[in-house]
């Protein structure tokens, strides 16, 4: 294994091309009942072109001994190099169930079941890493580092049925407690986001800039855990060590963050002061239930928490009370 420290510059290929995609839909909606409307779905795109950068000119193939005789272009250094050579691909779909406002009730439901697949694409800045071989694109490619297969959101709004107008207690001291109150709720489920382990050396000797965010470990094992908790994410023991001079076998985005559930409730209750003016109470909690969702896990293999989840991605339960006037 060997240590490099570099000065780095960047460049485009001189034959660089501009992206295009190919995209379609298909979608059906039907009137269920009055108010009521379902609509399904289907969205794809296939986008060629796309920029990939990273270290290129590195050794054509890992091996012991000096990178340079090996590299593409022995004479010239390693650099950072954008080609055109990227290709990503999309598939989903779309389930929406939408109820508008009637009798004081509206809600709205939708569903998303998709795929999202490129060569290291999304990688560069979403996933802060690039291709392990420089020279071979189509061993990086995975999932996209955005990919969240299943998404399911809901927002109600419920207006109480009770004082002036209402079905219920229409008049008296109740009706006044009681009457001008509203519900709402947002609640949200996603699958989590892939992400990709790493090595932090340049195990192949293939000459890399930035080793960190390259080489991968070995998969010799089922790193899924039945019952992940964030001292232990995955299976630790499912990686090991590529051996030197070779490119490490675990593929990109393999693996995946906690999923995220969240819910948000709030209560609102609003009074006319006079003809022009109005007063509005809210009552907001984020993050009803506090229920947390776990951040990607320690990536890099050589690190002593490899494997731990030390942040979250949510936020702790949050209430927030507030005056509003109106006018």
């Amino acid at each position: 294994m060997l240590f490099r420290s570099r000065l780095n510059a960047f460049y485009y290929d001189p034959n660089f091309q501009s992206p295009y995609s190919q995209q379609w839909n298909f979608e059906v909606q039907r009137e269920i009942a009055p108010n009521f409307t379902l609509s399904t779905a289907y969205v794809g795109s296939h986008t060629l072109r796309l920029s990939i950068g990273g270290d290129y000119n590195t050794a054509l193939t890992p091996g012991p001994g000096a990178d340079r005789p090996r590299a593409l272009w022995p004479h010239a250094p390693v650099t950072g190099y954008d080609r055109s050579v990227g290709q990503s691909s999309y598939h989903g779909l779309l389930v929406k169930a939408e109820r508008r406002f009637a009798r004081g009730f509206s809600y709205l439901f939708s569903y998303t079941w998709s795929k999202s697949i490129d060569v290291a694409s999304s990688a560069q800045f979403r996933e802060s890493m690039s291709l392990q071989d420089p020279y071979n694109p189509n061993e990086s490619r995975s999932v996209s580092g955005f990919h969240v297969p299943h998404l399911f959101s809901t927002a109600a709004v419920y207006e109480l049925p009770f004082g002036r107008g209402q079905r219920w207690v229409t008049d008296g001291i109740a009706s006044k407690v009681l009457g001008n109150w509203q519900v709402n709720a947002i609640v949200q489920a996603r699958s989590g986001q892939p992400y990709t382990l790493f090595m932090n050396v340049d195990v192949a000797n293939i000459g890399a800039i930035n080793q960190a965010v390259r080489a991968r470990p070995n998969l010799v094992g089922n790193p899924n855990l039945s019952n992940p908790r964030p001292e232990v994410w995955f299976d630790r023991n499912a990686f090991a060590s590529p051996a030197q001079f070779t490119f490490g076998s675990a593929g990109r985005n393999i693996l995946s963050t906690d999923s995220l559930t969240n819910f948000d409730l709030s209560l609102f209750r609003e009074d006319r002061i006079r003809e022009s003016m109005r007063l509005q109470f809210r009552a907001e909690l984020f993050n009803s239930f506090n229920h947390p969702t776990f951040g990607t896990p320690v990536s890099l293999f050589t690190s002593p928490q490899f494997g731990r989840v030390n942040s979250t991605v949510s936020t702790a339960r949050q209430i927030q009370l507030g005056l509003k006037l109106i006018f």
